[in-house]
């Protein structure tokens, strides 16, 4: 939480989403008390930053970096990014209605009538850690955010999640 100011410095010319962490206006953030690099570890807030402001709650980005470090999700110390099933702690402590799902295709069938989505799946190779990345449905097309990287939406579709890698999904509106 002490690189909060340092992190606001950073933010003069924000993008008006975060398509991908690896952005020069994002990338240098630090998250976690081992202030590790938003490029590295930032997808959970970045998913989180773009839900809040496709639901017309923005927030800005360094305060919800500062709030997820006050409600303990950095995993390990942010070693490893956000703890995949701490996201509602968040949407909580904001009044943000959302529904949090484990089953893969319990979370497509719900996917197509979302507003938004939060996704958080391993990567190909588990040894890779995770990766968290927002979904909008914008008139029954999904694009979706920081899923590569990308400097805008791309188009999504839930046939892409795969039970074997899926490890939770958040739904809004």
């Amino acid at each position: 939480m002490d690189h909060y100011f340092s992190n606001i410095e950073l933010l003069k010319n924000l993008p008006t989403y975060v398509f991908r962490q690896s952005d020069p206006k994002v990338a240098n953030l630090k998250y976690g008390r081992l202030g590790r690099r938003f490029e590295q570890v930032g997808c959970g807030m970045a998913a989180t930053y773009n839900v809040m402001k496709k639901l017309g709650r923005e927030q800005p980005l360094p305060n919800i970096i500062r709030d997820a470090e006050r409600l303990h999700m950095p995993w390990l110390f942010g070693l490893f990014g956000t703890k995949p099933k701490s996201l509602g702690r968040y949407f909580k402590s904001k009044s943000v209605p959302f529904a949090q799902a484990t089953d893969c295709q319990s979370f497509k069938d719900r996917l197509s009538s979302a507003r938004a989505a939060i996704i958080c799946t391993w990567n190909d190779k588990r040894l890779d850690g995770i990766h968290f990345y927002a979904v909008f449905n914008e008139g029954g097309r999904l694009r979706a955010l920081n899923y590569y990287d990308e400097d805008e939406a791309t188009l999504f579709s839930a046939d892409e999640l795969r039970s074997d890698r899926f490890i939770v999904g958040y739904l809004f509106g």
